[in-house]
């Protein structure tokens, strides 16, 4: 780590985002002027305004220039990061009284929404070549004699030029600074940069130093997730490399720097990672492996600075390099929560089966905590709300009267009259879903343009005319979250175990124990928990039960069409909300002798400490899944034992574990590479271990900075070996 990256570094991690108080007046300077206008008119006018007329900064030490407003660095040494705030359960998008209660008991929760931008766009023909587009556009007839759209396609271009101008004015600040400094070296770095800021993002970059500082700009035009790095930095690295003005250190350097400003961007007193997740490796639309030098040298750099942003997966394919995989769970020893591992030859059959076509779902990435997105041409991925599973067989049960709407049915008196019940219910379940969705995606749709800059930025709203939160993407599907699936998986497989195979009690007499939180009833308990069949255990009597789940959730929300079409996809992520979490503290009791408000299961993973049979077991029940149903935002958390990494043996194992998962059809794989006692003294002493790094649901963050029931949910992790 150079002098430069080191002190860049404690600047990062002193970071935090106040409140910025110039862009709003700035806002309501420019409506006052533009009364009467077309509404998408003033809000882009606004928008280039605040370009043209925010602070701009460049600080010292700084390669990379954009500093967002409202800034701030903690002179008294790093900050303490902060995880995420206690979920409300109240839906913030107007929806009907029954939608809402549904929220408010529990079976719902809102989502946050993620975008990943047309990186390489901007690195061919930079945001000129995109006010290109929108000139072809504007210059149909059709398109003429349509005001709104002429309004639309005017506004992207106003703010486009607005953003242009943001860019150059770094370069008038550089040079300033430059004529005052008395070192001939930083003087020398600040006109290079001024020369950076007038080529990008106007224009292509032309080198190494000019594809980061636009990278970054793009960043800062719509904050979200990087994208494929390694994929759109990579010819400006080869023609520097091969030029001789570049070498491996200075790359490493600038790669440094950019990664320090995804952790700026929210500041290092946001604790959860999931802000800003950068992809690597994977294939090119051709199939062929995309992975190359700059891979590598990205690898090194997440290593060596030990941050929590940005977040980095690796996808992987049956012809990654070993050694690059290796690579990669080197970086892991660093503890900072990096990579995580996703598998191209899952994803992209799911991602064709919804309808993407080929070589754009090889180019997918990731975003959030592990969303996928086609890059720069999708709006979907993102989630658009979370579903407690656990909560529609309690109340199939009879334990949450009236949640589902009408009286409670009869108890079945089979297994085939339980299964069919519980269909009924999740088809109710979607719905309902369905309802939530159009809501807030019609609300969505009513801001001024459709989401201005997202529509600018993904294809192909321009050639649409429609705006991003409208329908003008390529690709427009909505994912709903199912949360709770070994819970639920584990909750019918004791049924079937208890009451319908050994015939120990009735299904009534089983929901009246569970009504009762199992009070009296231990000796029961820990029956189920040991004896019955468990998903996590490379069971196929419980593992069956979990895919056929997962059959019918997903039959549930056939022929539901999307607000701004598509189709309606499935993830099983317990994300940033934590909502495993959040849904555990509003579910009772369980029949899998879970307690009232336990936590439930972690994303695709089984629930807390009834894998038994190690991580191999546990990962073959995972790769059971229908992953074909399971397109995006699919986590699997394995807690390992941290001496396995100490060695290249140990390496070499861990490596071979995630071949073998994918191999066997798992999709995503992450590790908390700490042990039990490692985490209670972290508990007992959070100042000594305020770096330490975990994996929590699809996110990392500082062990020290969760709220007190998400440490012992991870504490309560099976810890394997190999």
């Amino acid at each position: 780590m150079t002098e430069r990256v080191s002190a860049l570094r404690d600047r990062a991690l002193r970071s935090r985002r106040g409140e910025d108080r110039t862009t709003p007046s700035l806002w309501q300077e420019s409506y006052r002027r533009t009364e009467g206008l077309p509404e998408v008119t003033r809000w882009a006018m606004a928008t280039a305004h605040g370009y043209r007329t925010q602070p701009v900064y460049v600080q010292e030490l700084e390669l990379l220039v954009g500093t967002p407003p409202g800034m701030v660095y903690d002179e008294d040494g790093p900050v303490v990061p902060q995880i995420f705030g206690r979920q409300p359960f109240v839906c913030p998008w107007p929806v009907s009284d029954e939608i809402q209660r549904l929220f408010g008991a529990g079976l719902f929760s809102p989502a946050g929404n993620h975008t990943t931008i047309d990186y390489d766009a901007i690195m061919v023909g930079g945001f000129r070549g995109l006010i290109s587009r929108v000139d072809a556009r504007l210059a149909l007839p059709q398109v003429r004699a349509d005001d709104e759209q002429t309004a639309f396609l005017g506004a992207l271009r106003t703010i486009a030029e607005g953003y242009i101008d943001y860019c150059g004015r770094h370069a008038d600040e550089a040079l300033a600074q430059a004529a005052a400094c008395a070192d001939p070296q930083r003087a020398q770095e600040l006109r290079t940069i001024a020369g950076n800021c007038l080529q990008v993002v106007a224009d292509p970059p032309r080198t190494f130093w000019q594809a980061c500082q636009s990278a970054w700009f793009s960043f800062v035009f719509l904050p979200d997730a990087p994208g494929r790095v390694d994929q759109y930095l990579y010819p400006f690295y080869r023609a520097d490399m091969d030029s001789g003005r570049l070498d491996d250190d200075r790359a490493r350097e600038l790669l440094s720097c950019l990664w320090l400003r995804y952790l700026e961007f929210a500041g290092a007193a946001a604790a959860v990672s999931a802000f800003h997740h950068l992809t690597l490796g994977g294939m090119r639309p051709d199939g062929s492996d995309a992975s190359n030098q700059l891979t590598w040298l990205c690898l090194d750099v997440t290593e060596e600075l030990r941050i929590q942003r940005p977040q980095v997966g690796l996808r992987c394919h049956a012809d990654t390099p070993p050694a690059l995989l290796e690579r990669a769970v080197r970086v892991l020893r660093a503890r900072a929560g990096n990579p995580d591992f996703c598998n191209d030859e899952q994803i992209v059959p799911a991602l064709v089966r919804t309808g993407i076509s080929l070589e754009d779902a090889r180019d997918f990435s990731l975003s959030g905590c592990h969303e996928v997105i086609v890059t720069g041409r999708a709006q979907m991925g993102s989630v658009e709300g979370f579903i407690n599973l656990p909560k529609v067989l309690r109340a199939v049960l009879g334990l949450e009267p009236g949640l589902l709407g009408g009286a409670t049915p009869p108890f079945p008196e089979s297994w085939e009259q339980l299964w069919e019940q519980l269909t009924s219910a999740m088809r109710w379940v979607a719905w309902r879903a369905h309802e939530a969705a159009l809501a807030r995606d019609e609300e969505a749709a009513r801001g001024a343009g459709g989401h201005l800059q997202a529509s600018l930025v993904v294809g192909d709203c321009v050639e649409r005319g429609k705006g991003y939160t409208q329908g003008g993407a390529r690709y427009n599907h909505c994912n709903w979250n199912v949360i709770g699936l070994a819970n639920l998986t584990d909750a019918l497989s004791a049924i079937r175990w208890l009451v319908f195979d050994q015939r120990q009690l009735t299904l009534a007499e089983l929901a009246g124990v569970v009504s009762a939180n199992w009070v009296g009833h231990e000796p029961l308990r820990q029956r189920v928990l040991g004896e019955s069949p468990n998903f996590g255990n490379d069971d196929d009597r419980a593992d069956a039960i979990a895919t056929d789940l997962l059959r019918m959730i997903a039959a549930a929300f056939e022929g539901l069409t999307p607000f701004r079409g598509g189709k309606y996809i499935l993830g099983t992520l317990a994300g940033g909300e934590n909502m495993h979490i959040e849904f555990g503290r509003m579910t009772g009791a369980t029949p899998d002798g879970r307690r009232d408000g336990e936590p439930l299961a972690d994303s695709a993973g089984p629930a807390q400490g009834r894998d038994r049979r190690g991580v191999t077991a546990m990962m073959n029940s995972v790769a059971k899944l229908p992953h074909h149903l399971l397109p995006t935002a699919t986590t699997l958390n394995v807690k390992l034992d941290p001496r396995l990494l100490e060695t290249d043996t140990g390496l070499a194992k861990v490596a071979g574990l995630i071949r073998a998962h994918f191999a066997a059809g798992g999709q995503q794989c992450q590790f908390n590479i700490v042990d039990r006692e490692m985490l209670l003294e972290a508990r007992r002493d959070p100042e000594q271990y305020r770096d330490l790094m975990v994996r929590v649901a699809g996110y990392s963050a500082p062990f020290t900075s969760l709220w007190e029931d998400l440490q012992d949910e991870i504490i309560a992790r099976t810890e394997h070996a190999l």
